[in-house]
């Protein structure tokens, strides 16, 4: 099922709690009775059969999710590519901590090395941020693009 109006992809049966069945306490429900699931991103009530209206919402929510997955893949990739960048300069950094006077061993007292392992961190921590980015941009987009090209066949069904 997917929220009408922010396009978040939910599973039935891990919200379960929050349906309308379970706030009935579990009664006896009638035939026709539609239970709906509240979702957990903006609060709106999700229910299976969904109008023409609602479809259109869907459509609507589902592009302005593919623009955040971009925007997140532009982010992660700018700083995997910062990170890639910065893990050069460690590297260089570190071989000039093998200092010439000391017969090419590592020095690791010399400010060459603490720069290389300062600039080191922070290069890791780019691209570990940047790949999260960058696969939670793509998952994101794909999936909101399949929906999108459901909607557009028609064979959608919620």
């Amino acid at each position: 099922m997917y929220c009408t109006h922010c396009a978040k992809k939910i599973d039935e049966t891990k919200i379960e709690a929050n349906s309308s069945y379970a706030l009935a306490g579990g009664k006896e429900i009638a035939e026709g009775t539609t239970i709906s699931y509240v979702c957990p991103r903006c609060g709106h009530l999700i229910h299976q059969d969904v109008n023409e209206e609602e479809v259109k919402s869907l459509s609507r929510a589902a592009h302005a999710q593919v623009q955040r997955a971009r925007n997140y893949f532009a982010s992660g990739m700018g700083m995997v590519s910062l990170g890639a960048i910065l893990a050069a300069i460690a590297i260089l950094f570190f071989v000039l901590a093998h200092k010439p006077s000391n017969g090419y061993m590592l020095t690791p007292s010399s400010a060459e090395f603490l720069v290389s392992v300062g600039i080191g961190l922070i290069a890791v921590i780019l691209l570990v941020v940047g790949s999260v980015f960058v696969v939670r941009g793509v998952t994101t987009k794909h999936q909101n693009t399949v929906l999108l090209r459901d909607i557009n066949n028609g064979t959608f069904a919620q």
